[in-house]
């Protein structure tokens, strides 16, 4: 223990490793102890920061100041905990694709041993769902809120396809782990995030429902059409849009994409309304000028 604390410079994972055990064992003793004892404190530090190698390849090893202040910072929760893991898978997986980034590189990231991922999740798959959850979990938190305060099925329409439209060109590394996620292997059963893309079908799928009740949209109008259309053309600019990074207009695409499909589906025209209207007041400009 004393060469181990005395060749602080020379630490290596095996020396950690050792160090971790030995607070693991004799933790009960190691809590009552001097505060001030050296192997206590790096012990301290290897407790809570899980290893040194991510400071390492900085050229930067603790000193024992550093370790003494590390050993007083509270442990994080289970909640900040897992919070680092995510985001650092996010960062990874954004960076370098789900397949080629590792549970290694995420550890480094978050700055903790791998082994402590586990803690958390089963794998690489069940983190990746996790990132994808949390993105999905700010669009449908804002659809909540905002969608029952649009009037009309078609403005509600144009909203989810708008809103899809910002949550696409948000995040370029997200919008690439939803593309290939959603195509999987014939053998592979379906993936999270096409279980939440089907929910995000199933808003539109209402919409397009209850208009075709009310009388907004022709009767016998085609459900799953409509959606596979929109679904189909917002799959193409996200695909588009992970290969080339070429910015989304959004309000342009809204636009162009609603115009598509509202022509054929509403039962009124804006148009021909527009020019109906423009012919009356033609004809009662018209009678007054030429009163009977």
């Amino acid at each position: 223990m004393l060469f181990i604390i005395k060749n602080i410079n020379h630490l290596n994972s095996t020396s950690l490793f050792i160090l971790a055990t030995i607070k693991a064992i004799y933790k009960p003793i190691f809590r009552h102890s001097r505060e001030g004892d050296p192997s206590i404190l790096l012990l301290n530090y290897v407790h809570y920061c899980g290893n040194l190698d991510n400071y390492k390849h900085r050229n930067w090893i603790p000193s024992l100041m550093s370790v003494l202040a590390l050993a007083k910072i509270p442990r994080p929760s289970k909640t900040q905990r897992i919070d680092t893991i995510v985001e650092s898978a996010r960062k990874v997986f954004c960076a370098s694709g789900f397949e080629k980034g590792s549970i290694v590189d995420i550890a480094k990231d978050a700055g903790i041993a791998e082994g402590t991922i586990y803690r958390y999740f089963d794998g690489k798959r069940s983190l990746l769902d996790e990132v994808l959850r949390r993105h999905y979990a700010v669009f449908f938190e804002d659809v909540e809120q905002t969608l029952p305060s649009i009037e009309g099925h078609s403005n509600r329409l144009r909203y989810l396809i708008r809103r899809t439209l910002q949550s696409i060109s948000g995040d370029r590394g997200i919008c690439g782990l939803i593309t290939r996620d959603k195509r999987p292997f014939d053998n592979d059963p379906p993936s999270l995030s096409q279980d939440l893309n089907r929910q995000v079908a199933v808003l539109m799928a209402d919409e397009i429902k209850a208009g075709i009740e009310n009388g907004s949209f022709h009767s016998d109008t085609s459900t799953s059409i409509v959606c596979d259309m929109i679904g189909g053309g917002l799959e193409l600019i996200a695909y588009s849009y992970m290969r080339t990074g070429k910015a989304i207009d959004v309000d342009k695409v809204t636009d162009s994409i609603s115009r598509t499909f509202l022509c054929g589906i509403e039962t009124s025209d804006p148009t021909r309304e527009s020019l109906a209207n423009l012919v009356q007041r033609l004809e009662q400009t018209a009678d007054r000028l030429d009163p009977p």
